[in-house]
């Protein structure tokens, strides 16, 4: 009897000791609760946090106080009292424009300032805007019957990308706009090409779709096209 005894006062000791423990984590600190998303891409319900996305929370001087990557990113952060900034992005900041082949890829980025109060739940949601933009070709639906290949060329900042209908190429918006041309061979073997046009009004986070089209007149002797990005679209259609 005194053995069991001993042995139940023994638990009920480490028991407390535990819970003691758990409400010391947060006595005289707060807790973050994260939701990260990238913006312009579908929010998933089931989701806490976009597992492309890296987070760094700095102290008031900018010291690095806590540091994740990728994909363990937890939805709950422990912090002391007091204001700190939380870094959201992609870990491909200084190496977007050599992914996919030189193709480049989308760029995230975002800082938020935030206050910790003692014995409080903040919770933070961050749509992480993208600083770079892409540019991507659209041709009419009949022209691989009339083309037997073609050549499309973007090209800004000194980077110049050779992208197929649906592919994406990503600039600097820094770079000042992009270029681009078009080169094809029809099927009689006829090449049909146009120096580089100029698009200069870019903006970061849009996709910007060169949409080439037959003329919509026959006495134009050329093709349309249009330019659009994934917010309007541009009114300015240049016939060559």
């Amino acid at each position: 009897m005194k053995h069991t005894l001993y042995i139940y006062i023994v638990c009920l000791l480490t028991f407390a000791s535990c819970q003691h423990d758990e409400m010391g984590v947060f006595e005289g600190h707060g807790q973050l609760c994260l939701e990260l998303y990238r913006a312009g891409l579908p929010k998933m319900a089931t989701r806490s946090a976009d597992s492309d996305l890296a987070v760094t929370i700095l102290d008031s001087h900018g010291n690095v106080l806590e540091q994740y990557a990728a994909g363990e990113v937890p939805a709950k952060i422990v912090l002391e009292v007091g204001q700190f900034t939380v870094r959201a992005y992609t870990d491909n900041q200084s190496s977007w424009k050599t992914q996919n082949g030189g193709k480049g890829a989308g760029c995230y980025y975002a800082d938020t300032l935030i206050t910790m109060q003692p014995d409080a739940q903040l919770n933070l949601v961050m749509e992480v805007p993208m600083t770079n933009y892409a540019a991507t070709l659209r041709l009419p639906e009949t022209f691989g019957t009339l083309f037997s290949s073609y050549t499309f060329t973007l090209a800004s900042g000194g980077r110049q990308v050779t992208v197929t209908e649906g592919e994406k190429a990503y600039f600097d918006v820094a770079d000042g706009g992009f270029t681009y041309s078009l080169r094809a061979t029809n099927t009689d073997g006829n090449t049909h090409s146009h120096s580089a046009i100029l698009f200069p009004e870019v903006e970061s986070g849009k996709l910007f779709t060169v949409h080439y089209d037959y003329a919509s007149a026959a006495t134009t002797g050329g093709v349309d096209i249009e330019i659009t990005d994934n917010m309007e679209t541009d009114d300015n259609d240049i016939k060559i």
